[in-house]
């Protein structure tokens, strides 16, 4: 039986994890597979006063990914795995002990110490476990960020994957950790997008149902390779990523970066993935939370999301709507007008994510922020994103331009 070549490309998001096959194909990549295990609803249980929890995330991340294998290979049994990539929500970190057990997880909606006054987004999660759990912490040998520390039960280096040598402050150097008193030393190396880090190991074979020797490519941070999976890699391009929060990004100018940062904009500017090129945002931590609470509230937490958005969003356009639904695109509208405020055009969007999945929420989306909103063939983009990476990686494109173009097609329109 003829195989097809596919990419293995991996999310750990905040209620779920997602994985996908992509299949290689000579001028675009399709999907071939894809599987969605959720965590258990207590997986961010409260930690014991050893500093650590009753339940690991990180342990729950591993079955998930498992149990998705198993569903994919279902799903497309006749496929040849040319590489894996993972990406993960942040900034997330596991603190591993001398085995190798992870110790804690360190959550990006999680506790942080007032004392951190860094540029770092990490190193605020970190005091704050030194500071609150002493005798776990330096137990830590190494302290990894979620989908490094998933590559690295697969098989890869110990890494931190930079998504571009403009992240470098906003992760750690050695003048912020030495004024918060943690030793760099706890942090692996720096690799980047697309580096291969390693390959399969025997054990991780026999674990998670994977040939032996496959590469291992480093994946960044969601929110990275959702703009790379949405391919926001163009000036002007803006993508709106919706899943349990939400974030809206548009890519701009070195220029534009630079004027809004002296205007003082209530908007946040980082380096973009693609050199000469930034990322301003503005993100919504609460946007679907809104929504599973609500859900929650009215006893519909079973309820199959569709079913639910069939009910509370009407055919006819003149219905008043849901009181949900406007409070979470009063959200959306208010960052919007942040970054129009900031003289960038937020008119046409792409979206990613959970939320981009429902037809009648799209539409009901683009009427309430009068925005033309397109939606990709791979909705989960950072799948397309680690996808995009993963082609780099094994040769198959020569950049990431290249292979983002070749990955993120366009299929509707609201």
């Amino acid at each position: 039986m003829k195989k097809n070549p596919v990419l293995l490309c991996v999310d750990i998001g905040t209620s779920s994890l997602k994985a996908a096959f992509i299949k290689m194909e000579d001028d675009e990549s399709r999907l071939a597979a894809l599987s969605r295990i959720e965590y258990p609803k207590d997986i961010y249980s409260a930690v014991c006063e050893t500093g650590r929890p009753v339940k690991l995330p990180s342990a729950e991340w591993e079955a998930a990914l498992k149990l998705a294998i198993v569903s994919l290979l279902k799903d497309a049994p006749a496929v040849e795995i040319k590489a894996v990539c993972i990406s993960g929500n942040g900034p997330t970190l596991v603190p591993v002990d001398s085995g190798g057990e992870a110790l804690l997880t360190l959550h990006w909606f999680g506790k942080t110490s007032a004392a951190a006054q860094v540029k770092s987004f990490f190193l605020p999660h970190v005091l704050w476990f030194m500071e609150k759990y002493p005798e776990c912490f330096f137990k830590s040998v190494r302290i990894f960020s979620c989908q490094e520390w998933l590559s690295y039960k697969l098989g890869a280096e110990a890494v931190t994957t930079l998504p571009a040598e403009g992240y470098r402050p906003f992760y750690w150097n050695e003048q912020q950790c030495a004024a918060l008193g943690i030793d760099i030393a706890l942090f692996p190396r720096f690799a980047y997008l697309g580096e291969i880090t390693g390959k399969i190991s025997h054990r991780a074979a026999m674990d998670f149902s994977l040939p032996q020797g496959i590469p291992v490519v480093a994946g960044g941070p969601d929110f990275i390779m959702a703009l790379l999976g949405a391919g926001v890699i163009r000036p002007g391009l803006v993508c709106d990523r919706a899943g349990s929060s939400e974030g809206v990004n548009v890519c701009i100018t070195e220029s534009e970066a630079l004027r809004i940062a002296a205007s003082g904009a209530r908007v946040r500017i980082l380096p973009h993935v693609i050199e000469n090129l930034w990322n301003a945002s503005v993100v919504l931590p609460e946007s679907g939370s809104v929504f599973e609470h609500w859900r929650e509230e009215t006893g519909q937490i079973n309820t199959d999301y569709d079913e639910i958005l069939a009910k509370i969003i009407p055919d006819d356009p003149a219905a008043p709507v849901h009181p949900v639904l406007l409070k979470i695109t009063s959200q959306l509208n208010e960052a919007l007008s942040k970054l129009e405020e900031s003289g960038l055009d937020t008119s046409k969007m792409r979206l990613s994510g959970g939320q981009a999945k429902n037809r009648r929420w799209n539409a009901l989306k683009a009427r309430l922020t009068g925005r033309r909103l397109f939606i990709p063939e791979i909705l989960d983009a950072e799948l397309a994103g680690n996808a995009a990476c993963a082609l780099c990686a094994i040769g198959e494109a020569s950049s990431l331009a290249e292979a983002c173009e070749r990955v993120v097609k366009i299929k509707t329109e609201f």
